[in-house]
């Protein structure tokens, strides 16, 4: 897992879906991978960050609502978090 700045551009700013530059940064250096997650723990993590509750989760990943519960407690845990919002902004680097 690892953090990167993405920028794009058109080519021809008259048809700017036809074909474009990308530069991609790393930012490894900024924001280091404080956590190993498994494969699930990152799918939820993603899912907490666009602001889904357990059970929009568990149907997105097709699991309990109750896994999804035991699988933020593990982030929470790893992440050092009290809230879910505080593991949320922690999961989005802030702290």
């Amino acid at each position: 897992t690892f953090w990167c700045h993405v920028t794009g551009r058109a080519i021809d700013r008259s048809a700017p879906h036809a074909a474009g530059i990308w530069t991609f940064e790393d930012l490894s250096a900024q924001r280091p991978v404080t956590a190993a997650l498994t494969a699930r723990e990152r799918e939820v993590a993603a899912q907490l960050m666009r602001g889904l509750t357990s059970k929009e989760i568990g149907r997105e990943l097709g699991i309990s609502h109750r896994t999804v519960e035991i699988y933020r407690a593990r982030l929470m845990r790893k992440y050092q978090a009290s809230t879910a919002a505080d593991l949320v902004q922690r999961l989005m680097g802030g702290v």
